[in-house]
């Protein structure tokens, strides 16, 4: 029997032992979402629920409901219902996961039950470049809400592992690429925005 580990040593799971365990949003303490295998999947740190007090849950609210009207004018704008009350409900749907993800109260997985990102939207194709889409609209997201500078770091170290989560079709065998916190946000503190 193998077992797998990650660089550290941490053992390795299944992917589709995804939703055995009860969802954990944010706590006073970070934690580490665990590794998981299909292809390697990393690590997810949750944020600190310090961005929950320090934005609160409305302003989590408008930078969802900001990213899905981006993402709806975008290239893989078709992964959104074209109704806007079915647009709409999607939206509110990933408000109330972001806002328990973040520390809020628990809205999403009463209702909907474990997140499984990959198994809600596999009927939905999103690949590679679809993920990047997502992930770079959320960069002009937090840029154009002015999400408070001392937590973006932290959320762009969650939401980008989770961006590859969603990934259901591969178009390629080459590894992922990652968009680390200081190789996207670096232009910006040059330039001082």
């Amino acid at each position: 029997m193998t077992f797998f580990t990650t660089s550290e040593g941490k053992p390795v799971s299944m992917f589709s032992a995804c939703s055995t365990k009860p969802f954990q949003s944010a706590t006073e303490l970070q934690y580490i979402g665990e590794a998981k295998i299909d292809f390697v999947y990393p690590e997810v740190p949750f944020p600190r629920i310090y961005l929950y007090r320090a934005w609160g849950e409305e302003n989590i609210r408008k930078m969802v409901h900001y990213h899905h009207r981006l993402l709806r004018k975008s290239a893989i704008g078709d992964l959104f219902p074209r109704n806007d009350a079915m647009f709409a409900f999607a939206t509110e749907k990933t408000a109330d996961f972001f806002v328990e993800a973040l520390g809020g109260e628990k809205l999403y997985t009463p209702v909907h039950g474990h997140p499984a990102l990959r198994m809600r939207h596999f009927h939905i194709t999103i690949d590679e470049k679809g993920r990047e889409i997502w992930l770079m609209l959320y960069k002009k997201t937090l840029q154009d809400l002015a999400m408070p500078p001392e937590c973006i770091e932290e959320f762009w170290n969650w939401i980008e592992p989770l961006s590859i989560r969603m990934i259901n079709r591969r178009t390629t065998v080459s590894a992922i690429e990652r968009y680390p916190y200081s190789s996207v946000f670096h232009q910006n503190k040059i330039e001082g925005n």
